[in-house]
């Protein structure tokens, strides 16, 4: 697993780091090739949330979750890590029951 994640700024508008390092922790398990981007604002956030499998962008207390290059919602700022979390772990159990299905072909 790859997490990408901005270093801060002025123009950050949640807790990124505490953000980034809950998602981190929470995500340890996962091993597949799967990109998360775990982002502060919304000047260059989006992008790299687009960019990613998965991601957030912050706003001002709030975030958008991008799944697959496309906002899904906008979440309150605590409501990011646990959707964001959940919605990694349910992208890995698809590729690994995609991956299960290739091999009994």
């Amino acid at each position: 697993m790859n997490i990408i994640s901005c270093p801060t700024c002025g123009r950050t508008e949640i807790n990124i780091i505490g953000l980034a390092q809950e998602v981190e922790r929470r995500l340890a398990h996962i091993t597949e090739p799967i990109t998360v981007a775990v982002m502060g604002c919304v000047v260059n956030g989006p992008g790299e949330a687009r960019e990613a499998h998965v991601g957030i962008a912050g706003g001002r207390g709030v975030g958008l979750l991008f799944k697959q290059g496309e906002i899904v919602t906008k979440l309150s700022e605590a409501e990011l890590a646990d959707v964001l979390v959940k919605e990694v772990e349910e992208i890995v159990k698809k590729q690994k029951s995609e991956a299960r299905s290739q091999k009994s072909e």
